[in-house]
């Protein structure tokens, strides 16, 4: 990508899974916001730049006669941590029930080999992910199991232990993990019950906007969590896509924690103000950066249709970033979109708690304990730390009535959308959105 965004200076910062930063970002003299804007984990580098270039050029036009804008030199950082292409990791297990480890009804005869094959395969994909010491010996172990798991509940244990073995070789990291999406139980839960609820399919009460018939479609496509069906193939590629889910939300944390915020600690001296941006898990590593960096130069913080918990910010809940609020990281605005458009959050993100427990009668929704920000807002909050008087995403033009501080849900149902249909969690670019991100620069 060019050195700028439709003439706003733009550079990269580059970070590897742990944090470190690998390339140098650029400020300009002279800048006075810098906006530091952070991808999701179903992101490659290409499609993460074309996210940051789509966004601000339309930034850029809905601002073009903006005079507060006119009065500032903005300056774009764009993250890129490694998050892998979603599409190169996930899978689903076989429709068809002869293969799909469902029962056979009279007369049919699972095609085990198939069955195995597709399993093996889930396994590949997921592979690549892991690459530290004595991961290719547990992928190895993952493998030789596969022809024991239909009817051998040690292997199943086994298989469970080994998938936790991958992401937490010593044990240090389960032991700091937050409750919102189960992930405890997943570390620390008993291994059979584990993976005997990996089978189960969730009760959706309330369906995001969709074009299929099937509320439960197009999940795995979108955020990885994977469409449930039944039987022990379900099971494995259920329990591996929530591996790499649990992974990439270690890395977005890790990067937020240990790179970005360094970062910005080390870049406020050069600008007057901060305002940070995140989609989906990108909204994890730039709310991790705010919890712990220790500028005060941190203004406004726009977390776009964000794929963790919406109870994240709860003092009742104890939630995961609410050292965010408690210790006033932002002087301005934070903005929430949201919309059950976003099928990604509204449904597949919940379903990566459904390990812990059985179906919940409201899957998904803000009475979810479970239930993503980028589908409800921020909920379980104190009195006045949401601000109800601007609910919602606004069109081009209008003025927004911002109180600093505070929590800002916007319902954008009505503008991040496919317009085919389909799942409305990439949508976030559009005009709409940047005009609000403009807004509470200037605020």
């Amino acid at each position: 990508m060019n050195d700028n965004i439709k003439g706003i200076p733009y550079s990269t910062a580059e970070f590897d899974k742990d944090g470190k930063l690998l390339t140098p970002a650029r400020v300009p003299a002279g800048t006075t916001d810098l906006i530091v804007i952070s991808h999701g984990w179903n992101n490659d580098r290409n499609e993460a730049e074309e996210l940051y270039q789509k966004l601000f050029v339309n930034f850029v036009d809905v601002t073009a006669n903006d005079a507060a804008i006119k009065q500032r030199k903005i300056a774009i950082i764009g993250v890129i941590w490694p998050s892998k292409k979603f599409n190169e990791l996930m899978t689903q297990p076989p429709t068809d029930s002869k293969v799909a480890g469902g029962a056979a009804s009279a007369g049919e005869v699972v095609d085990k080999a198939a069955l195995e094959a597709a399993m093996r395969a889930a396994i590949d994909r997921v592979a690549p992910l892991f690459d530290d010491a004595g991961d290719d010996a547990r992928v190895a172990t993952l493998r030789k199991l596969i022809p024991k798991l239909a009817d051998d509940t040690e292997a199943q244990q086994i298989f469970v232990k080994t998938l936790r073995a991958l992401l937490d070789p010593d044990g240090s990291k389960a032991s700091e993990e937050p409750k919102e999406d189960a992930a405890a139980i997943f570390f620390r839960g008993a291994a059979d019950v584990v993976f005997k609820n990996a089978t189960q399919a969730p009760t959706l009460s309330s369906t995001p906007t969709a074009d299929s018939d099937n509320p439960a479609e197009g999940i795995g496509g979108a955020a990885g969590i994977g469409s449930f069906f039944s039987g022990v193939a379900n099971a494995v590629t259920n329990l591996l896509n929530l591996t790499t889910y649990f992974e990439m939300k270690q890395r977005a944390g890790a990067v937020g924690k240990n790179g970005l915020a360094p970062l910005i600690d080390h870049l406020a001296g050069q600008v007057e103000r901060i305002h940070l941006v995140g989609h989906s898990f990108g909204a994890r590593v730039v709310t991790a950066a705010a919890a712990n960096s220790t500028t005060h130069k941190l203004h406004s913080m726009s977390l776009l249709q964000a794929a963790f918990s919406h109870n994240g910010f709860s003092q009742k809940r104890n939630g995961f970033f609410r050292s965010v609020v408690k210790s006033k990281r932002l002087a301005g605005p934070i903005l929430v979109t949201h919309t059950r458009n976003d099928t990604a959050v509204g449904l597949a993100y919940p379903a990566a708690s459904r390990i812990s427990r059985d179906n919940a009668a409201r899957f998904g929704d803000a009475d979810d304990e479970f239930g993503g920000l980028g589908s409800n807002g921020a909920q379980q909050m104190e009195e006045g730390e949401v601000f109800p008087d601007t609910k919602e995403l606004l069109p081009i033009a209008q003025p927004y009535q911002w109180q600093p501080g505070k929590f800002h849900n916007l319902e954008s149902s009505r503008f991040i959308k496919d317009p085919s249909g389909g799942d409305a969690h990439g949508w976030v670019f559009v005009p709409e959105v940047a005009w609000a991100i403009s807004r509470a620069i200037v605020s």
